[in-house]
């Protein structure tokens, strides 16, 4: 398992520097850079967890976040309030 944990954290510093260089190429992508990065550090951070039973909670919670958030999206695109 610990090389599954250096290599999820070795792809989450890959995208996040993707995020930053996005940022200094456009900075009006700013929120979203910040949003995916916060996004990729929680996520890198939860497979260094030991607690299995809150692993399992902050998994089931971050995975319910991520439905909801495409389903916001699809919403507001179907409404026509984004383009």
């Amino acid at each position: 398992m610990n090389a599954l944990r250096l290599l999820i954290t070795a792809g989450a510093a890959f995208y996040i520097a993707i995020f930053l260089v996005q940022v200094v190429q456009d900075g009006s992508l700013a929120g979203q850079a910040l949003a995916g990065v916060v996004l990729l550090a929680v996520v890198a951070a939860l497979t260094w967890m030991h607690d299995e039973l809150a692993l399992k909670r902050y998994e089931t919670a971050l995975l319910w976040v991520m439905v909801l958030g495409f389903l916001t999206y699809a919403a507001a695109n179907a409404a026509g309030v984004l383009a």
